[in-house]
């Protein structure tokens, strides 16, 4: 008995684990997000590059499917392959951004910041069940 609880402690732990590294993530991929805007709301080209930094190492959890899959409920794993192509997207749109960022071009940098949300939402929209 004394075992099976020490187990179920283990696994119970190890789940919060997980839960608690999903969350981490989330909020830095949102601070990010905010550092991003507020970049472009008061023309401050270093806070855009370093809400792109935050966000693309906050999403690199997220490294392959099977990491995908591990943060998603049972009853969504099976949609691992497309959050992961999410996270690969959003990926591409941040690169996208900071080299019109690093370009000068805003216009161009605030376009890809719409994929980068479209991203995120499109996960969201699939792990939330929108």
């Amino acid at each position: 008995m004394k075992k099976v609880l020490i187990g179920l402690s283990l696994f119970a732990a190890l789940g919060l684990q997980a839960s608690d590294s999903i969350q981490v993530s989330m909020k830095d991929m949102r601070d990010g997000l905010v550092e991003v805007q507020d970049g472009f709301l008061y023309n401050n080209k270093s806070s855009i590059l370093s809400g792109i930094e935050k966000i693309t190492k906050a999403n690199s959890v997220f490294h392959d499917e099977k990491s995908a899959a591990s943060f998603l409920p049972q009853d969504k794993k099976k949609f691992s392959k497309i959050a992961y192509i999410s996270t690969k997207n959003l990926n591409l749109y941040l690169e996208t951004m900071k080299n019109y960022v690093d370009d000068g071009s805003i216009v161009n940098a605030s376009d890809a910041y719409s994929g980068v949300v479209r991203s995120c939402t499109h996960c969201h929209a699939i792990t939330r069940g929108w």
